[in-house]
């Protein structure tokens, strides 16, 4: 046989490649566990914003703002959906990211407040640190956690 004559040629990158794609593929789920660990969910990575220059909302793309008393108005009814979970021990994984995207809904309302962004930073900031309190007593179980709830649900209708 004759030195170049052979009809296969490539070097061997076939193989190589598919090893590549695996690692790139072990990657990504990885990442996604990882994200998925921290509370995200598919769901946000959708309906998250893009923004432009400076901040601004890209034209034809929803705007971060909201209110602040229908931001308040979710979060209370959101957590108080949660409340027989708390209350009986159930599910507290879910509870936790649930608590977890309130307090990110709180923030971007806060922030997305403009000119009103003054007036309410303390009491976001105020709500923020009871939201964190309350995850950690879920965290740990702990039968204080309803009352936290309960106070913390009380305190947004007032203040909405």
């Amino acid at each position: 046989m004759a030195w170049g004559s052979q009809k296969k040629s490539g070097g061997g990158c076939g193989g190589l490649a598919f090893l590549a794609l695996l690692v790139a593929l072990l990657a990504l789920w990885v990442a996604w566990s990882a994200y998925r660990r921290t509370g995200g969910t598919l769901d946000m990575l959708v309906k998250t914003p893009v923004a432009g220059p400076a901040g601004t909302p890209v034209s034809g793309l929803p705007a971060e703002s909201e209110d602040w008393r229908a931001a308040l108005d979710r979060a209370r009814a959101e957590l108080l959906s949660r409340r027989d979970e708390i209350e009986q021990n159930r599910d507290l994984e879910a509870v936790q990211r649930d608590i977890a995207e309130v307090r990110k809904n709180l923030e971007s309302a806060w922030h997305g407040a403009g000119d009103k962004a003054e007036e309410i930073r303390d009491t976001w900031q105020g709500f923020d640190a009871d939201l964190e309190r309350l995850q950690g007593q879920v965290r740990e179980k702990s039968r204080k956690a309803q009352e936290t709830l309960d106070d913390l649900a009380r305190r947004m209708k007032e203040a909405g």
